[in-house]
């Protein structure tokens, strides 16, 4: 029964016992293993950060001067909360103020401070955070802020000192 007339190569298209179109099976096979690579990457990614918090979205800025710096998250999810960590670096004792633009805060809610600061006030459109150089020079301010709306946002952030930051973030649905 072993007749080489017979038989079938393996990926040929057969009636018996069942029709198949090896062609159609062979691309759908293919997308399918496409499929699984763009999930893999798309979970790679989200692990990563992409979608939210991780490494792909820990953001550090820094005047050129190295003054003024700030830790921030690239990507959020609107309605989340996330943290933002701004350093001025000047001369011990030394008052200072950080001013947020409009555009910070359209892109989010301030919902704490640490430490808390002497009394905020508006400066144009934006808000003018006030802040202390400790004996080591340093002025740390930790925002907790909450994200609204959706899509890209750029904010700018001023110390009083002169130094400037430009912010680019991402907020998803």
């Amino acid at each position: 029964m072993h007749d080489n007339d017979e038989q079938t190569p393996e990926y040929a298209s057969r009636r018996e016992p069942v029709e198949e179109d090896i062609a159609l099976q062979l691309g759908t096979w293919r997308f399918e293993r496409i499929g699984l690579a763009v999930l893999l990457l798309l979970i790679l990614l989200a692990l990563l950060g992409l979608f939210s918090k991780g490494p792909l979205s820990n953001a550090n800025a820094s005047s050129s001067d190295g003054q003024l710096s700030v830790e921030y998250q690239r990507f959020s999810r609107n309605d989340t909360e996330e943290q933002l960590h701004i350093t001025l670096r000047a001369a011990p004792g030394q008052q200072l103020a950080v001013v947020l633009d409009p555009a910070l805060l359209q892109a989010a809610n301030i919902e704490a401070m640490h430490p808390l600061p002497g009394p905020s006030r508006s400066q144009g459109q934006g808000l003018s955070i006030p802040m202390l150089a400790d004996p080591q020079g340093v002025a740390a301010l930790y925002l907790t802020l909450r994200t609204q709306g959706i899509g890209l946002f750029r904010c700018h952030l001023q110390a009083s000192t002169g130094q400037a930051l430009t912010i680019n973030k991402f907020i998803y649905p």
